[in-house]
């Protein structure tokens, strides 16, 4: 896995999950568009970032960025290793 992971959670799914930082694993709430949050975090990031998302116009805007993007089939195989 990499070194930290930010999940953006938008709309309903916000309520789920609390903002924060636990375990390398940090949570942001997107005030507005979650897409525009993702691409905010990816603009802003120190170090390489890989977004992962199954909206090739998302893909496409943080590729822009410098991002290196994956589908979601990508986590899932990564998460079951």
């Amino acid at each position: 896995m990499p070194k930290s992971v930010v999940v953006v959670l938008e709309g309903a799914a916000r309520g789920g999950v609390e903002a924060g930082t636990a375990g390398g694993v940090s949570v942001v709430h997107a005030s507005g568009s979650g897409d525009d949050t993702l691409l905010a975090v990816t603009a802003d990031a120190a170090s390489q970032v890989t977004l992962v998302s199954a909206d090739r116009a998302l893909c496409q805007q943080a590729e822009d960025l410098g991002a290196d993007v994956e589908r979601p089939g990508w986590l899932i195989h990564l998460l079951d290793q």
